[in-house]
């Protein structure tokens, strides 16, 4: 796998950490993803990940599951097609690519203002920085849009997909007009999660690399 194909898995992991936690603080229409969230404190779930250009066209499809505790700890495995493993402890970002037998050690907070890393470690009030907003029911999602108010940033838009009374889609659309699409299921909410989870260690042999922002 590419260092880009890595760098994209990388920002839809650590936005769908940043949206599970930003999301928390408004009403009105966006009710019923405010309820969801206030009483998040753990999530996981195998997901399918597709990715599509700026026509739509389907580039890739990967699998594999992940796990995510408040605040900012997750664990994302890449399974199918590649396997990949990327861990936050809230303090250290790892990017383990077996293919490359490379592991990229990032501090959480390295990220420049407005990036996903950022997002995920930096106290900030989520009003002043994107705009949120109940989407409407399409494809069997109801669907919740946060809008960054900043051009700088990654991503024109991130969307969360509710059904079944579950978060089990998300779609983020980046500023090349790319577009990744998760869909979840399997998903258990607040379930206890082993703390070894969100810990890594480096297998024998492979190269360590450390900084360079995500």
């Amino acid at each position: 796998m590419t260092t880009f194909s890595i760098a994209r898995s990388l920002r839809a992991t650590v936005m769908l950490g940043a949206s599970l936690a930003a999301l928390q603080a408004y009403g009105d229409d966006t009710t019923p993803i405010v309820s969801y969230l206030d009483g998040l404190h753990s999530y996981a779930a195998r997901f399918e990940q597709q990715r599509f250009d700026e026509t739509g066209e389907l580039l890739e499809t990967a699998h594999g599951d992940c796990s995510i505790e408040r605040p900012g700890r997750f664990r994302w495995n890449y399974l199918d097609p590649y396997k990949q493993v990327i861990v936050s402890d809230s303090h250290k970002l790892w990017i383990y690519d077996e293919d490359l037998a490379q592991v990229t050690v990032n501090d959480v907070n390295a990220g420049a203002p407005g990036t996903p890393a950022e997002l995920l470690s930096a106290e900030f009030e989520v009003s002043t920085r994107y705009a949120v907003k109940h989407i409407g029911v399409k494809d069997g999602f109801d669907w919740y849009g946060l809008k960054p108010k900043d051009a700088g940033t990654q991503f024109q838009d991130v969307e969360l997909g509710l059904a079944d009374g579950e978060v089990k889609a998300m779609r983020l659309t980046d500023n090349l007009g790319q577009t990744t699409l998760l869909r979840f299921e399997a998903v258990k909410r607040n379930a206890p999660l082993a703390a070894g989870l969100f810990e890594f260690t480096p297998p024998v042999g492979v190269d360590v690399v450390t900084g360079g922002a995500p």
